[in-house]
């Protein structure tokens, strides 16, 4: 697809709840973890369209807005990484603005770190 999808490389966290923990401390959402899994690399992989702004998100610096009609893509920095989130939604946002961005957590793909395949 297109914006293709996000890729943030990190470890999952089992502390009750599972979390991925991302570059720069990021923790965003899983829903489930793979089993016995606390402290394995993987990659997390989010798709452009499902993010949400959320007061729970990850902190995130806008770069670059590009309306493209019916929708809008956002460019941002999440633990120093660039994401792109694509929102159908109005929202009035400028390079520099913080938002805090969180993915669906039952949309999120995970991926083994050293093989590369789907968790």
């Amino acid at each position: 697809g297109s914006p293709a999808m996000n890729f943030l490389k990190g470890h999952v966290r089992v502390n009750g709840v599972a979390t991925f923990e991302g570059p720069n401390g990021v923790k965003l959402p899983l829903k489930n973890a793979p089993t016995a899994s606390d402290g394995r690399p993987v990659v997390y992989g989010v798709r452009p369209e499902h993010f949400t702004i959320a007061d729970d998100g990850a902190d995130a610096e806008i770069i670059v807005v590009e309306p493209t009609g019916s929708e809008t893509q956002v460019f941002a920095k999440v633990g120093g990484e660039q994401v792109v989130a694509v929102f159908r939604e109005r929202h009035q946002f400028n390079p520099g603005d913080k938002v805090k961005l969180k993915p669906d957590p039952s949309l999120v793909h995970l991926f083994d770190d050293a093989t590369g395949k789907r968790l």
